[in-house]
């Protein structure tokens, strides 16, 4: 594989590991296990990022805090770029060395991440064919850290060093916050929660849902609409964009088993 390979994985998850061993054993792909961190122990380096009255939960801040690991070695060189981070509850397909070297081979050269595990269900970009699947930008970026492609250029970006007050599924698509030039793979080759719930995430508590229903709360999201919106507007062009979001809108309406039709449809158009 043209990418190295890194794997999260608490050190009490012997069965998750030996899953994902399994799997690089029988496709042949070599990788490198990252003992993953715990949020009630992080290292000093983690504490600018998760200062005290963070409103993430312990198991937030574990996941979030290993997946920034990584990417200080990455940005370091103490790890190579590019770097395919894999969560240890992911399906991985039989073609993945492949499809990651067609990835590399058609992304342009100013990238910075690609998602690879988790669908989206709003209007994506077409941006070149990959054999069965297409290399893709987003109009919303989908959740999931399950499986990514991380750039050098792109790990800086990322560890810009200021506090983390949301989940890195939803950090990470903030692309606007981080200025990450942010592609996809649809569909995506990986299937991530093959165990169910993220082990890293199980420790959180239920007490972050009600800190994340504030009014505080509410007015950030309506805050990060209006950025989200004004970066469609720059990245797409103002015509593409207020196109997309008026299918975005159609789809929420339309029937699960004729969505996927109407996405298929806008995404040639948005091409």
């Amino acid at each position: 594989m043209k990418a190295a390979v890194i794997v999260i994985n608490l050190d009490r998850d012997t069965e998750r590991l030996a899953f994902m061993r399994e799997q690089f054993e029988r496709l042949r792909v070599g990788y490198e296990r990252f003992s993953a961190l715990r949020g009630d122990d992080l290292p000093e380096a983690m504490h600018p990022y998760f200062p005290p009255g963070t409103p993430l939960t312990p198991g937030e801040i574990g996941c979030y805090a290993s997946h920034l690991a990584i990417m200080q070695r990455v940005a370091s060189g103490a790890l190579p770029s590019p770097m395919l981070v894999l969560e240890d509850d992911v399906a991985l397909p039989h073609d993945i060395a492949r499809t990651v070297e067609r990835l590399l081979e058609t992304l342009p050269t100013a990238w910075d991440i690609v998602r690879l595990s988790y669908p989206s269900k709003r209007v994506m970009q077409n941006v070149a064919p990959l054999g069965v699947a297409d290399l893709v930008r987003y109009t919303h970026v989908p959740v999931s850290t399950g499986g990514y492609l991380i750039s050098r250029a792109g790990a800086r970006k990322f560890l810009a060093p200021r506090p983390r007050d949301l989940p890195i599924d939803q950090d990470l698509r903030r692309v606007w916050a981080w200025r990450l030039s942010t592609y996809g793979v649809s569909p995506p080759p990986i299937r991530a929660d093959a165990f169910g719930e993220s082990s890293i995430d199980a420790i959180a508590s239920r007490c972050a849902d009600a800190k994340r229903k504030s009014d505080e709360r509410r007015l950030r999201r309506a805050r990060e609409t209006l950025w989200r919106f004004a970066h469609g507007m720059r990245e797409f062009g103002a015509a593409r964009w207020l196109s997309a979001e008026a299918v975005n809108v159609a789809a929420r309406l339309t029937p699960k088993h004729a969505r996927g039709a109407l996405l298929e449809w806008a995404k040639a158009r948005l091409a």
